[in-house]
C-alpha cells in the first residue's frame, strides 16, 4: 500500500510545473470538499473504532476468563489492533475539517507521518490476517482449506516484507519521500506507486474474500440450528466490508491518476484505509460477541440453541465422564478458539440443562440411562461428521 497523502502533499508543495521560483508556497489551500471529507473521516472512523474496541474487549474476556487460554492468534490480533490505532492516529494529523489554508510546514509534517503510516498499515494487515488463519487452523476442516490458509499466511508475510522494503527504498535520501526540496532527492515515478498500490490491493482483496468466506463454509457445515449458523456467518462475514473498502480505495487511486484535487483524494483514501484495518479486526473478534448477542436475544424469547445459550456447538465428555467434582464435563476440554464457537465447550454444569436425562443425579456419577443416552449422542454426532478428528487431538486446541 502506497500512501496517497505523501503524493498529495508532495505535489502541492512542488507548485506549478512552470514555476521555478517558488518551490514551497507558504500556505496550502484546503477546499470545502476536502474539509467535508475530513469531517466524514472523523464521523465514520471514530464509531467504527469504538465498535472494534468492544469486539476486541469481548475476545479478550473470552480468552482470559474463566481461565487463561491466550494463544498466538490472540497476541497477533492484539498487536494488529495496536498498530491499527497507531495508523489511525498518524493519518489524523492530515485531517483538516475547516476549509481555508494551512501552513506548508503542517502539510509537510502530515506527509511525513502518513509515509510512516504505510509501514504501520502493512503490519496491521499481516498480523490480523495471520491471526485469523491460525484461528481457523484449529478447527477441523477440509485438507484443501488447510493448505489455502497456509498459503494466505505466506503470501501476506511476503507482501508485507516486499512492500515495506519498497516504501523505504523508493526515494533517496529517505527525506525526499515527504520533502520534495531535499537536496539531491529523487524518487521513482508516481505511476510506479500506483502499480504497487494496485498489486497490494489485489492481494488484500483476494485474501479478504477467502478469509471471510472460509469461516462461513466451515461453520455452516456444522450441524447446528439454522438461527445460530446464520448469526455466526453474519459475524464472520464482516470481513467482506474490508474487501469493499480495499476495492473502493483502488478505484480512488485510479481516479487520482486521471487528475483532480490531490488533497481530496488523500482524505478519501485515508478513510478507506482506516476502515479496511478496523473492519478486518472487527471480523476477527466479532464471533466473541456471539454469547452476549445470544443472551440479549434470549431475553426477548429468541433462542438460537435447543438447550442453554452458554453451550457452544457440542459438549463431549473427556476422559473421566464424571469429572473430579461429579460433573460430566471436563473443565479443561474447552476448545473455543479465538471467539469462534468451538467444537467442544467445557466448564458447563449438567444442571444448566434442565431437560437432559439424569441432570439431577450427577453427584454420585452417571446413571445407566444417562451414560447410555450420552454415548448415543456422541456416536450420532461422530457418525454425522460433526467431529472429524479424534477427541484427544481436539483437547490440545
Amino acid at each position: 500500500m502506497v500512501s496517497v497523502v505523501d503524493l498529495a502533499a508532495r505535489a502541492l508543495l512542488e507548485g506549478p510545473p512552470d514555476d521555478t521560483t517558488v518551490r514551497e508556497p507558504p500556505m496550502i489551500t484546503i477546499s470545502p470538499r476536502a474539509a467535508h471529507l475530513a469531517q466524514a473521516h472523523l464521523g465514520i472512523t471514530v464509531p467504527v473504532l469504538a465498535l472494534t474496541l468492544v469486539a476486541f474487549t469481548a475476545r479478550v474476556r473470552v480468552r482470559v476468563f474463566p481461565s487463561w487460554r491466550v494463544r498466538a492468534d490472540d497476541w497477533l490480533i492484539a498487536l494488529g489492533f495496536a498498530s491499527a490505532i497507531t495508523d489511525w492516529a498518524l493519518l489524523m494529523v492530515g485531517m483538516v475539517i475547516t476549509p481555508g489554508s494551512i501552513p506548508s510546514e503542517h502539510a509537510l509534517y502530515a506527509t511525513k507521518l502518513s509515509y510512516f503510516a504505510v509501514a504501520v498499515w502493512g503490519l496491521t494487515m499481516v498480523t490480523v490476517k495471520t491471526s485469523i488463519c491460525l484461528t481457523l487452523l484449529r478447527i477441523p476442516q477440509a485438507h484443501v482449506i488447510t493448505i489455502s490458509l497456509y498459503l494466505v499466511m505466506v503470501c501476506q508475510i511476503l507482501y508485507f516484507i516486499l512492500n515495506t522494503m519498497y516504501t523505504f527504498t523508493k526515494c533517496r535520501p529517505l527525506r525526499a519521500a515527504w520533502a520534495s526540496t531535499a537536496a539531491g532527492g529523487r524518487c521513482v515515478d508516481p505511476s510506479i506507486d500506483v502499480i504497487v498500490s494496485n498489486v497490494g490491493s489485489g492481494v488484500n482483496i483476494t485474501t479478504d474474500l477467502f478469509l471471510s468466506l472460509a469461516p462461513m463454509f466451515i461453520l455452516w457445515n456444522l450441524r447446528r440450528p439454522l438461527r445460530e449458523r446464520i448469526l455466526v456467518c453474519i459475524l464472520t462475514g464482516i470481513g467482506l466490508i474490508a474487501s469493499l473498502a480495499t476495492i473502493r480505495k483502488m478505484m480512488i487511486m485510479k481516479e487520482w491518476g486521471q487528475g483532480g484535487n490531490i488533497w481530496e483524494f488523500a482524505m478519501s483514501i485515508s478513510t478507506w484505509t482506516v476502515l479496511e484495518q478496523f473492519m478486518g479486526i472487527l471480523a476477527a473478534c466479532s464471533p466473541s460477541l456471539k454469547g452476549p448477542i445470544q443472551k440479549l436475544l434470549a431475553r426477548y424469547g429468541v433462542l438460537l440453541t435447543r438447550y442453554d445459550n452458554n453451550i457452544s456447538f457440542i459438549t463431549i465428555p473427556h476422559r473421566n465422564p464424571c469429572g473430579p467434582h461429579g460433573s460430566i464435563y471436563d473443565r479443561q476440554a474447552d476448545a473455543e478458539v479465538g471467539g469462534y464457537p468451538g467444537l467442544i465447550r467445557g466448564d458447563v454444569d449438567a444442571n444448566q440443562i434442565p431437560d437432559m436425562p439424569g441432570a439431577g443425579e450427577m453427584k454420585g456419577g452417571l446413571t445407566s440411562p444417562s451414560r447410555s443416552t450420552l454415548q448415543e449422542s456422541v456416536n450420532t454426532v461422530m457418525t454425522r461428521g460433526e467431529v472429524s478428528q479424534d477427541i484427544s487431538t481436539l483437547d490440545k486446541t
